[in-house]
């Protein structure tokens, strides 16, 4: 069973049944208990019992007992269902709730930018985002804020997600640093920031951030998946497989469908020569994430190992249709027309990819295998230290040494990648 598939029998989830069981024994004591009424709510939500979160969310609102805090669960209890429309319904019409207690405008604002980030709405997930995130750095600037409460903090885990999704990369490294200096950087949300960190290849915030999360999370209050995605990465960047592989499954145990973390999975597979590993953790980051150019090339490669050139033809027409500027699409295609014997088109591809990019490792291994200078694996090897030698891969280290790899079965080892 590969991590991220349901287990058979799951004990958190008998546990919050068994414990939803009792709730409801003790509301039948005391039907009119708020804090009992609540328990059992969320704890209906948490096992996906909706029949009975939906019977103690009306039995509540009957009561009006604190009416605008279940007004918000109700807004809870559509998103837990992923169903948008009816959690939109509810939440805009709290918008304008006149003398709102402390913390609902920001839980409010939360759950309808979460709306708009589910929908893949970025663009205006930031828009609403900004005013409330723009204000709060001012005023933590000015030394106005103490330390953020939980509502504030899950904005602030928002607030850099929608950001990275946007690739405003410069903007969430800025405000993240400024929250940082000022002591103000939520634990999960520096989680968070790590990830946007490796892709900024800013990579000493990112080890700083990922730590950080890391050794402030608990039960309760557990590191995003960002985290350990971010440590599989760097570990993918040291050539440590088992602990890039250990790290993007504690990602998968808390984010199933978690793209980033299959790719990482998948790259760390293909370290370790476990091509199928490999190729089932590509799949299904494709799955959730059909647009991340570096998770086709890690799939291509994986299949020129597999001898699949066609379908790892198609792999990187994939990734060259998504950005036709992108040299190390373009050389891996040029390595598999090479393979399949097609030498002009393959000859081509290899002087696209190095016109787009001059230090581009797979355009000249396929001219490489055009000319008979690649033989077998140590020729690859020698190629791949005689060009790339104390260049710095994309996660750090030297670039030549991703083609060494004691458990190499042929020459046809890829040239480097780490698909984030």
């Amino acid at each position: 069973m590969l991590p991220g598939d349901p287990p058979r029998h799951d004990p958190r989830l008998a546990a919050a049944r068994q414990r939803l069981d009792r709730l409801d024994g003790f509301l039948r004591e005391d039907p009119r208990n708020n804090a009992l009424l609540i328990d059992a709510f969320e704890t209906a939500l948490s096992c996906g019992e909706w029949e009975r979160a939906e019977f103690h969310l009306r039995h509540a609102q009957a009561l009006q007992a604190d009416a605008l805090a279940w007004r918000l669960r109700e807004g809870d209890f559509w998103l837990a269902q992923q169903r948008y429309d009816e959690a939109l319904a509810v939440l805009e019409a709290l918008s304008g709730t006149p003398n709102p207690p402390p913390g609902f405008a920001d839980v409010l604002l939360h759950n309808l930018a979460f709306v708009e980030l589910r929908r893949g709405n970025l663009a205006a997930c930031v828009e609403r985002l900004a005013p409330s995130l723009d204000a709060q750095a001012a005023a933590d600037a000015a030394g106005a804020a103490g330390h953020p409460p939980v509502a504030t903090r899950a904005l602030q885990q928002l607030w850099l997600r929608a950001l990275h999704h946007e690739v405003q990369l410069d903007r969430a490294m800025a405000w993240t640093v400024g929250a940082e200096r000022r002591g103000l950087l939520d634990p999960q949300a520096a989680g968070v920031a790590s990830l946007v960190a490796i892709d900024a290849e800013d990579f000493p915030a990112a080890q700083r951030w990922a730590a950080l999360s890391l050794s402030n999370g608990g039960p309760d209050d557990a590191p995003p998946p960002e985290a350990f995605v971010t440590q599989a990465s760097l570990a993918l960047a040291a050539r440590d497989a088992e602990q890039a592989r250990r790290f993007a499954d504690a990602a998968l145990q808390r984010h199933p469908g978690d793209g980033r973390a299959w790719s990482t999975r998948g790259f760390a597979a293909l370290l370790a020569n476990d091509l199928a590993g490999a190729s089932e953790a590509f799949r299904r980051a494709l799955a959730a994430m059909g647009r991340h150019i570096g998770t086709w090339h890690g799939q291509g490669w994986t299949q020129i190992l597999q001898g699949q050139l066609a379908e790892a033809r198609r792999s990187f027409e994939t990734a060259i249709a998504l950005d036709r500027n992108f040299g190390e699409s373009h050389g891996g295609l040029a390595v598999v027309l090479a393979m399949q014997g097609e030498r002009e088109q393959a000859q081509a591809q290899a002087e696209l990819a190095l016109r787009l990019d001059k230090a581009n490792v797979s355009g000249r291994y396929a001219q490489a295998l055009l000319s008979g200078d690649v033989k077998d694996a140590k020729d690859l090897q020698r190629l791949a230290r005689r060009l790339l030698g104390g260049r710095s891969a994309p996660l750090g280290g030297d670039m030549g040494q991703m083609f060494v790899d004691a458990g190499a079965p042929d020459a046809n080892a890829p040239p480097g990648g780490d698909g984030n």
